[in-house]
């Protein structure tokens, strides 16, 4: 009986104790906590950007609309941490108007010429929002469907405290059918910037 009862304090300790070791932070996993909202730039844009090429294997890339600037208000060695906020409406065309998708649409995000330190996107600020998806419906034609977008970037005022961010729409064909063609309709983009 004192046996039991010593097998039952020793497996609640190990219980307790299993309960107190914190789960491991994914390794691909970010966190970026205690930074406080300095300042918000909304963009507005209605025009029409297209991104389009017509033959196996190709890619195609257009810029949105101009490079916008944003203020980290940080002393000079500093740093400041933008949250970029795109949705825009978005059509996906497969070429020659033929059903069958053929490739990816993405956006490739530049925080002052450069791919976002944090992301997610990849080496060329390259963000995914589609893979083998048309939203083209015979006889109709194009639908447009919403595609947002959340990136952060950090940033350093190494000699100014303006940095400039741009926004383009890309497509690839990566199933050699032809081509890709990428339109983006109406965006809004929302830069909230934080400082530590």
């Amino acid at each position: 009986m004192r046996l039991s009862r010593l097998f039952e304090t020793t497996g609640g300790l190990t219980l307790v104790a299993l309960a107190l070791i914190a789960p491991p932070v994914a390794q691909a996993q970010t966190v970026i906590s205690n930074e406080t909202l300095v300042s918000t730039t909304l963009v507005v844009n209605k025009t029409n950007a297209t991104a389009k090429c017509e033959k196996a294997g190709c890619s195609a890339i257009t810029s949105m609309f101009a490079a916008i600037p944003v203020l980290c208000p940080a002393q000079m060695g500093q740093t400041c941490t933008f949250h970029i906020f795109l949705d825009t409406k978005t059509s996906i065309i497969p070429v020659n108007h033929t059903p069958a998708p053929s490739g990816i649409g993405f956006y490739r995000l530049l925080v002052d010429d450069a791919a976002p330190t944090i992301g997610p996107t990849d080496q060329n600020g390259d963000y995914l929002f589609e893979n083998f998806v048309a939203t083209y419906n015979t006889p109709q034609g194009p639908s447009l469907e919403s595609y947002p977008a959340s990136v952060v970037a950090g940033v350093t005022n190494s000699t100014a405290n303006s940095h400039t961010i741009a926004v383009s729409v890309g497509c690839r064909d990566i199933n050699s059918s032809g081509g890709c063609d990428a339109t983006t309709h109406w965006t809004t983009m929302r830069v909230d910037v934080f400082e530590p």
